[in-house]
């Protein structure tokens, strides 16, 4: 729970004066001004009980019933109780009859437990006070999951996104918050790229856009791209990708993408040949791919981010700035922590006309 900022000025003035008597000293005078909120009182009564600074609580809270202004109970009693000093049952009855003439007394009062002892009514109270609580937090519960439902079932991202930031800044050890989480990320990755896949132009138009790899350097390769189709027929998994490696890295993006085509033995080649598409620039084949892929892996929670993250960067190639940077910053805002995305989204958004 957050610190009031009366809180965070006791620490402070504790670290320069090391004295809780001078910290009494220069928050006193705003109480007895009739300055500090009810909250404020509370929390500056706590510190004199703790501090066992009885004297000014006594003196401030009789000048307080003598202006007919709001006690702070607990304290009051605390305090009492750290005296030792034996209550009469006319002295609780007239604590009773000042607690019901000020709003909220009772809420006040049953924070300590210091009357317990004298008088059931404070335990009665705080088993109330308990169940108010109680039915008070299910109540906003509950609202938070109809609002919750309702923006799942209308698909409303951003409306679903603040309810989740709502239930838990209310409640951060719900234990299904994490669950709806994670449900909500795969589900938003899912959307994103179903909406690219929709406003994306035809694959034959894109395909008319690019040419193939230059003549000449198919003829310099000639002779390595025979041998390397050769052995490919037989290679294991880990030679195939070894293979499709150092085609990418001659820059035979177009050969490396066909020898993994003929031969997609594991998921990570399958992955591999994603990449290699897109940095050939083979953008509108990369988004074709991007559908296979999400059919063949859509069990696993990480495709929607992978695909997302390759669609916007096809996307991004084909001259799709605006889509692009649209699909990479909802994944950024996802994936906070996925620093390749936030690198180039950052680049983009630079780079963007």
């Amino acid at each position: 729970m957050p610190h009031s900022s009366l809180e965070t000025e006791i620490r402070q003035l504790l670290i320069e004066h090391g004295d809780p008597a001078i910290v009494a000293d220069a928050l006193l005078p705003r109480w007895d001004a009739n300055v500090l909120s009810n909250e404020d009182v509370r929390t500056l009564t706590r510190f004199l009980v703790n501090s066992q600074q009885l004297r000014p609580l006594f003196t401030q809270c009789l000048r307080s019933m003598k202006r007919d202004q709001p006690l702070p109970w607990a304290a009051l009693i605390e305090a009492i109780k750290l005296t030792r000093v034996s209550i009469e049952p006319i002295e609780i009855d007239a604590i009773f009859e000042g607690i019901e003439f000020q709003e909220d007394g009772f809420d006040d009062l049953v924070e300590s437990d210091g009357l317990d002892t004298f008088d059931p009514r404070p335990a009665k109270q705080r088993v109330e006070k308990m169940h108010r609580l109680q039915q008070a937090h299910e109540e906003k519960r509950e609202n938070l999951r109809r609002r919750l439902d309702y923006a799942r079932v209308n698909r409303l991202l951003s409306q679903e996104r603040k309810v989740l930031d709502e239930i838990q800044a209310f409640d951060p050890d719900d234990p299904i918050l994490k669950k709806e989480q994670n449900e909500f990320a795969f589900r938003e990755a899912q959307i994103m790229v179903e909406d690219a896949l929709a406003h994306s132009p035809p694959k034959a138009e894109l395909e008319r856009k690019f040419d193939q790899l230059p003549d000449d350097l198919k003829k310099a390769a000639k002779p390595i791209l025979k041998e390397l189709k050769k052995r490919a027929t037989t290679a294991s998994e880990s030679e195939l990708y070894d293979m499709a490696l150092m085609l990418l890295f001659m820059d035979l993006h177009g050969e490396s993408a066909k020898l993994i085509e003929n031969r997609r033995l594991s998921p990570r080649l399958d992955w591999l040949l994603l990449e290699v598409l897109i940095l050939g620039r083979q953008y509108a084949s990369a988004l074709g791919e991007v559908e296979n892929l999400e059919l063949k892996y859509a069990g696993d929670p990480e495709t929607p981010f992978a695909l997302t993250y390759a669609r916007a960067r096809a996307l991004w190639g084909l001259g799709d700035t605006v889509t692009a940077i649209e699909l990479m910053r909802s994944l950024t805002r996802v994936r906070p922590s996925y620093r390749s995305a936030s690198t180039l989204l950052q680049q983009w958004i630079e780079e963007a006309p």
